[in-house]
Order: C-alpha cells, then structure tokens, then sequence
C-alpha cells in the first residue's frame, strides 16, 4: 500500500497546517459516498536486544537501576520511532534471569560484579514489558535454553548459579559451559524457568535461539610418546565430542536406544514440544518462536550446503514447523542476497515451503554485518533484503516479517551524521506503521464493532498562531471516541485515515483501560476516519467508518 506523505504529514500535528479556522463534525454521513479503506498493513518488523558481546541493553553490567531504565526506555523509543513492532528481549542469557527470580540467580549482565541486595523490588523485564505495550510493540522474552555460562568473562557464578547447585547437570566442552539436554530432571528445571516468565509477566511471546546442543568445537589434545629413554609430547587439533556419557547409559541406553544422535534430537524434540504444550496451556494467545540456523541440512534445497543443524545441534526444526510446535520461526539467514549459492532467497523459499500449518516465517537478517569493521556489507543491503522477502510473498496468504540482529546497529549513524541507521530503514522500508500479522490459530474470536461517542460538532475557532482564540475547547478535547463492542479484548486499534488528497495514512495505536480517543489534532486533515479493534492474537474486527468535515 502506497500512502501520500502529505497525508502523513497531516496526520502527525497542526503545526504546519495552523493558519485556518477549524471545525470538526463527527457523523455518519448517509448522502456521501463512503470510501473503502485499504487492507490493514500488517508485517513483523522485530528487533533482537541483547547484552552479549557489545551490549545493546543494558551497554553494559552494573548500571545504576536509573541508568538501566533510562537505557532501556530510550532504545524502546528508538524501536517505535524506527518503525519497529515487537521486541526480543534477552532475559536468559545462560542460567540467569533479569527479573527478581527464586529459581535462578540475577543476570551479571545487570548486576556487574555487585549485588542485586540494593535492587529492592526494581524487575526489568515487568518495567520492559509496561514500557513496549505503552508504545503500542510487542515484547518476546527471549531465553537461551541450555547454556549455563555467557559467552563473555564475566568472572564467576555468583551464588544459586546451575553450575553451584547441580553440577551434575553441567557439562564442560571446549570453551563452553552447558546444561546438559540429556537429563529429564535438567530439561524439566530450564522448563519451569521459562515458564515462569510466562506466567508472572504479560509477555507476547517466548523466544528461543539456536543453541539446544552445543556448535561443534576444535580442540588440542596433547599425549606424551615414549621413544626409547626419551618423552615427547605431541599435539594435534581434532573435533571435541560432546561429554554426555554417563546421560547417554543412563538416559539413552538404557531406555533402548541404539544411535546417540536419534537420541540427542528426541531430547530436544521433547523439550520443544513440551514447551509449546504447557505454553498454551497457561497462556494460549503467549507467541512460542524459535530462531535456528538458516540451513536445516545440506541440500535442503538443492544446491545449498553449508553446516548441518540437524545433525551437529540436534535441533530438527523442520518437524518442529510441521508438526506445530511452534507459531513462528526466525530462521536465520545470516547471508547477503548476492552469496554464491543464493542462500538468502532459496533459503526463504524453502522455509515457506514446509510452512505446511501456515504458521509464521519471519527470518532473521544479519543487520549487523553492514557496521562490522571486517568486510562490512553496503548499508542498502538490509533494505534490499527486506524488499526480496515481501517480493516472494507478494500476491500470496503467508505473513510479511523479518527480525534485525541487533538493535546496537539501528542505533548506530552508518551513512549520516544526523540519522541512525533504524531512521534510514524508516524513511525507506518502515514509512507505513504496520500491525503484526494474526494467529487465529491462537483465538479467532473477532471483536466486535467498536461503539463510536462523539460530540455531534466539535468546533475549535483558531489564530494564525494556532492558538485557542476564546480558550473555549483545546486542541486535547475529543473529537471521537471509540469504545470496545464486547468482552473480546482490543489489543490494537488500527486507524486509517483518509485526506483531502484522498491518500490514506494508518496508524497502530496501543489499546489500554480506557476507550480510544482520538483528538481535534488526530482527525485534522482527513476526510474519512476509520477504526478497527484488533484482538490480542491480532484478528481485526468490523472497521467504524465516520465522515469527518471542516
């Protein structure tokens, strides 16, 4: 959908348009022709927000608690201004939480090398989650399943730490720290941490990475050779097998099983499938999503190579999709649009094309690669991504989406010195505010229309200045007022507006306690205003039409 940026313009204030008198009458209007608003714009426009390896939020461990808000609600600021939607907020980055927690200690990311003792009843993830719904953006809590220490030193585990309390669990492999998936009773502990996010906090989603078993690692192994009355000792380089003996004879062996890696995948498989259930069951309408690895085998499809998922960690992610285990996958595909093997777009596609359910497929793009000081790509890069993917679904019923990794390059100056790079992809991609796309699989229930108050005439008389001549309303008086139809909740409302130059504008607004209202300020410049009540799950009810005059 094309919009006219004078529309835009308009509806955005009264600063450049004060000059005139106004008045605003808020009626159906039998006699005009009533126009026919557009398709709702709807894409998945999500960023992922992490402290690992450079910090996105918080820049970086033992903030102050001010500090921290404030970080953390100028970068929300940021995403809406960028024409983002949702939000994928690290809260687990290795057996850690960022939230006040009884199963697993405070993340070192926040407190530093201190104590959470002067935190008091300060929760990050509860002021996040306040903060993104006010700006009208979803919130995915993203968790790191099995890691149990983070990629960056951060010293060691401070006290009530996995690696402390179960260090049977733990294993040690190359550079790593992990959670073994192998052991039912570690499965069902790094279950019930997740799921106690779910049901303290009103998230949007539950999100996790790639990392179920562990990338596979190099390492050196060094053994003394006797030659006569002389030791050497040699080394040489060799891929490490991953320590889970004594899990596999206990766990896989025993129970029957003949092949470690069949083994290996039904843990994870179990663990996935587990999660999606108990999910639901607390929280049907709760986002489950995972971001894998862009390729799910070598030659899927043909002609693609590169590392095995499936087989080196574990994660099966093709049935995961088929099956419904999930309601989106992030696949990444971390490789510009010219690679060689054309991975990007034949990735895509084939994703899509075992999106046998209609769940979600929104990839992950590597918007990172265009500030790395090696071999950065060209900063149009992304944008053209972008394009490609709402190229090939152009025309089709599957969902518009991408995720950017990571937020520290949006709000990076690339190419400007005045605008940050989320500000150029706005001005490009993201011009429109889009609504994420609907999962009626998690609730159909359609709002009803909404109940539109107004006053019959509304009149504002205005200087040159703009300002109230007789002080008689303000430009914060209501001109409309839109109130749900029922008990369906309205998460969203969508309104669309159309101008003098007949081009229409649309707008997501967040739904709270109160009726929508939409001011003087918000209808100047349109013709025709009209609003749908979107539920939580995103399904969008009948549209209210009204005719607006001046």
């Amino acid at each position: 959908m094309v919009l006219g940026r004078r529309a835009r313009r308009c509806c955005r204030g009264l600063q450049s348009c004060a000059s005139a008198a106004l008045v605003v009458i808020v009626a159906s209007v039998g006699a005009a022709a009533q126009p026919t608003p557009p398709p709702i714009e709807r894409e998945f426009r999500a960023v992922w927000v992490s402290p690992t390896e450079g910090g996105d939020w918080p820049s970086r461990p033992g903030l102050s608690v001010e500090e921290q808000k404030a970080e953390l609600t100028g970068m929300l600021d940021a995403a809406k201004a960028d024409g983002l939607n949702a939000v994928l907020l690290h809260v687990r980055t290795a057996a850690d939480a960022f939230y006040p927690s009884r199963r697993v200690p405070w993340s070192r990311y926040l407190i530093g090398g201190g104590s959470s003792l002067g935190y008091g009843d300060y929760d990050p993830l509860a002021l996040a989650v306040a903060e993104a719904h006010a700006r009208g953006l979803q919130l995915h809590a993203w968790f790191n399943p099995f890691r149990a220490m983070p990629p960056d030193n951060l010293g060691s585990a401070v006290v009530g730490h996995i690696t402390r309390t179960h260090p049977e669990w733990i294993r040690h492999y190359g550079k790593s720290t992990w959670i073994d998936p192998g052991i039912p009773a570690a499965r069902r502990a790094v279950l019930d941490a997740i799921l106690e996010v779910v049901d303290k906090y009103d998230i949007d989603g539950v999100h996790l990475d790639d990392y179920f078993y562990p990338y596979i690692e190099d390492g050196t192994i060094t053994r003394t050779v006797k030659h006569g009355k002389h030791r050497r000792r040699i080394s040489k380089r060799v891929t490490l097998h991953f320590p889970d003996d004594a899990s596999w004879r206990k766990y896989g062996r025993a129970r029957g099983w003949t092949d470690r890696d069949a083994w290996r995948r039904n843990n994870v498989d179990d663990f996935v499938q587990t999660l999606y259930r108990e999910v639901k069951t607390r929280k049907r309408w709760v986002l489950v999503g995972i971001s894998p690895f862009g390729i799910w085998r070598p030659g899927h499809p043909p002609g693609v190579t590169g590392l095995d998922s499936y087989s080196e960690v574990f994660a099966d992610t093709r049935r995961w999709l088929r099956e419904g285990w999930v309601d989106y996958l992030a696949p990444q595909l971390y490789w510009p649009l010219d690679n060689y093997q054309e991975r990007f777009t034949k990735l895509d596609a084939w994703w899509r094309g075992e999106n046998v359910l209609g769940r979600h497929v929104w990839p992950g793009l590597f918007t990172m690669r265009v500030d790395s000081r090696n071999d950065p790509w060209p900063a149009d890069e992304i944008a053209h991504e972008v394009d490609a993917l709402r190229a090939a679904r152009h025309g089709t019923t599957e969902s518009l989406g991408h995720v950017h990794f990571r937020m520290r390059t949006l709000l990076a100056h690339l190419g400007s010195d005045t605008l940050t790079f989320g500000a150029e992809l706005r001005a490009t991609e993201y011009a429109t505010p889009a609504l994420p796309p609907a999962s009626p699989w998690l609730g159909d229930a359609i709002p009803a229309e909404p109940k539109i108050v107004a006053p019959a005439d509304t009149t504002i008389q205005q200087s040159e200045s703009g300002q109230d001549r007789a002080g008689e309303a303000s430009l914060s008086h209501a001109a409309l007022v839109a109130i749900p139809g029922d008990s369906v909740a309205v998460r969203w409302w969508v309104v669309q507006s159309l101008g003098k130059d007949q081009q229409w504008s649309q707008r997501v607004l967040p739904a709270t306690s109160e009726p929508l209202s939409l001011t003087v300020a918000d209808a100047f410049g349109a013709e025709w205003v009209a609003v749908t009540p979107i539920s939580r799950t995103g399904v969008a009810g009948a549209a209210v039409l009204r005719h607006v005059g001046w």
